[in-house]
């Protein structure tokens, strides 16, 4: 019986670390770089481009990631790993990933979706509002350019009534 309480815990321990392994790996940006074969980590990044994980990326670093790819392919040649290749190729290799993680990054934080509970002026009731990081970001730079609009069309100047 107490062998079978261990075995139980040790178990939903697993179970649990799994599980957590999982819900972080799909919070994390995709990387280049990591030690699957390189075909298969372009096939991830490219899968990724078209996900709501990376809604945000505007349509110049989509191509620029598609490029980085497309030169990647080519310098891999026949080969699955870029340890195979001489090292000139493998730095060039390896700045085209840089590139790419950085777009990724970015993208992959901008498209985040952040939701606030929020009351309404006027009003005890609250509300969701969910947006991702870089909606929020364009909402705060319109209702600043608003206010900066706003404040100079009511400046009087000198001479004027």
């Amino acid at each position: 019986m107490h062998m079978y309480r261990i075995g139980s815990i040790v178990l939903m321990l697993a179970l649990a670390g799994s599980a957590h392994a999982l819900a972080a790996s799909s919070k994390e940006a995709v990387q280049m770089g990591g030690v699957k074969p390189v075909s298969e980590q372009i096939r991830e990044v490219e899968l990724a481009l078209v996900s709501d994980k990376y809604s945000e990326v505007s349509v110049a670093d989509k191509s620029a990631v598609q490029a980085s790819l497309n030169q990647i392919r080519t310098q891999m040649g026949g080969h699955e790993r870029v340890e195979q290749l001489p090292p000139q190729v493998q730095v060039a290799i390896f700045n085209e990933q840089e590139k790419i993680n950085t777009i990724l990054t970015r993208g992959h934080a901008d498209s985040r979706l952040v939701c606030r509970r929020e009351r309404t002026v006027g009003s005890n009731m609250t509300t969701n509002n969910c947006m991702t990081v870089a909606q929020r970001r364009q909402a705060q730079d319109a209702a600043r350019r608003n206010m900066h609009d706003a404040n100079r069309s009511q400046q009087t100047f000198p001479g004027s009534k």
